[in-house]
């Protein structure tokens, strides 16, 4: 049976949750982060869900501080929130979340994500993680749509969000766009080069405008590869795997 940390202000939201779940899983559930931090030390859990808008402390805040606590560091965390907005999501996933689900959620919605998440814990278990960052959402979503079989992707659309995750999560290969908003990817790349914990991780650039200057600029900072955004499923792949040590050509 799989065992669930609910968290969330509204007692018919916890009740509900539990009702779902009866069949498929053992739900504990608490009102505030605070007693989700208390709640965490005493029994372990397949996975959290957990609201975002909640009094004192909100989801974002309690999200960090369990991602402090070594038993919670690997935990799928499923957001559920009210709220549709474009911040939420993104900032969700810059946090490293599993799931998003809006309420009122259905019992077939929550069963189905509640076991997605499982099933994606075991399978990554050993899965590289690629975070992709790429002001152009719809860009994105088809480099997961290329990458999501062999990887686990990570999709982060501004380079503030993009910097959070970094803070807490290394991943083991970044996809950058050269044209952002704040920082452009020479910018956001010379930032990582200067971090000790960054410093190793492959860049693979995808932009755009590729040209002579570009590849100038992208010189100094030793990314694996400049292509441009026309490039085609393999290709990629095919780059990735080598900077990964993936590369059937090099095993053989």
């Amino acid at each position: 049976m799989i065992n669930i940390l609910a968290i969330d202000d509204d007692q018919e939201t916890l009740d509900t949750i539990r009702l779902y779940l009866t069949d498929t899983a053992d739900v504990t559930c608490v009102s505030s982060g605070k007693q989700a931090l208390q709640q965490v030390h005493m029994q372990r859990y397949d996975v959290i869900l957990l609201d975002i808008e909640m009094p004192i402390m909100n989801g974002f805040v309690t999200l960090e501080k369990l991602r402090n606590i070594e038993d919670c560091v690997n935990i799928p965390v499923v957001m559920l929130t009210g709220k549709q907005d474009k911040y939420y999501v993104m900032n969700s996933i810059a946090l490293g979340i599993d799931g998003y689900l809006l309420k009122p959620v259905t019992k077939k919605d929550l069963i189905d994500k509640v076991l997605e998440v499982c099933q994606k814990k075991h399978q990554h278990h050993d899965t590289k993680t690629i975070l992709a960052i790429d002001d152009d959402m719809s860009y994105l979503k088809q480099l997961n749509s290329f990458l999501k079989d062999y990887y686990n992707v990570i999709m982060i659309n501004t380079t503030k969000l993009a910097l959070d995750y970094l803070t807490n999560y290394v991943p083991d290969l970044i996809i950058l766009d050269y044209q952002m908003p704040l920082y452009n990817g020479v910018a956001l790349i010379n930032m990582i080069r200067q971090n000790d914990r960054l410093k190793d991780i492959p860049v693979l650039v995808l932009s755009g405008y590729l040209n002579e200057q570009v590849l100038v600029e992208f010189y100094p900072y030793n990314p694996v590869a400049c292509l441009a955004k026309t490039v085609g499923k393999d290709v990629l792949l095919e780059k990735i795997a080598m900077a990964l040590g993936q590369s059937t050509d090099e095993e053989s």
